[in-house]
């Protein structure tokens, strides 16, 4: 009984350990900012050294990322035709192990990753706010091992983290 506790304790530690997410906000984030009302509309790019990363990541997909981005903000009521900000996110680095390592090896063969700065700019195209947002997905087996859900998790996760970072600063 101790025996399968301690597997399960084990087995509980790893799955927490294998995805995680963060933002990083500037040292300069005393500053006030303007309170994010709603956005009128959002961009996704990625940057010249991702652009080079895409030919050993072919499971990213830009267009997924954008589509899961807006449904996050919509169903948060962060857009709105009228908005008084624009969202501009810029995906800086990506990584997706193949399906054999991602099974095979789990996390020991590193983790998929998704990392990108998101700027909050005024209808005038002037930044008033930025922040990094990460996510990345590490579990290894039956559950690191089917693509769409390691590429949907990391998506989900990463809008997400946009998502709730801009709710703050509409509650300011």
């Amino acid at each position: 009984m101790i025996t399968l506790r301690s597997v399960m304790l084990l087995f509980s530690l790893l799955v927490i350990a294998g995805c995680s997410s963060q933002i990083t906000r500037p040292e300069s984030v005393d500053v006030t900012r303007p309170v994010v009302k709603a956005l009128q509309d959002f961009t996704v790019e990625m940057s010249p050294e991702a652009k080079q990363q895409l030919a050993d990541n072919v499971k990213f997909d830009i267009n997924a990322l954008r589509s899961t981005l807006q449904r996050t903000l919509e169903g948060n009521n962060l857009m709105a035709p009228d908005g008084d900000y624009r969202l501009k996110v810029i995906v800086d680095d990506i990584r997706v192990r193949s399906t054999f390592n991602a099974v095979m090896w789990g996390f020991m063969a590193g983790n998929d990753h998704l990392t990108g700065d998101v700027i909050v700019l005024n209808i005038a195209g002037d930044q008033v706010y930025k922040f990094e947002a990460s996510a990345s997905y590490a579990l290894g087996g039956f559950g690191g091992g089917q693509d769409s859900s390691r590429m949907n998790w990391l998506y989900e996760e990463f809008s997400e983290m946009i998502a709730n970072e801009l709710l703050q600063k509409k509650e300011q």
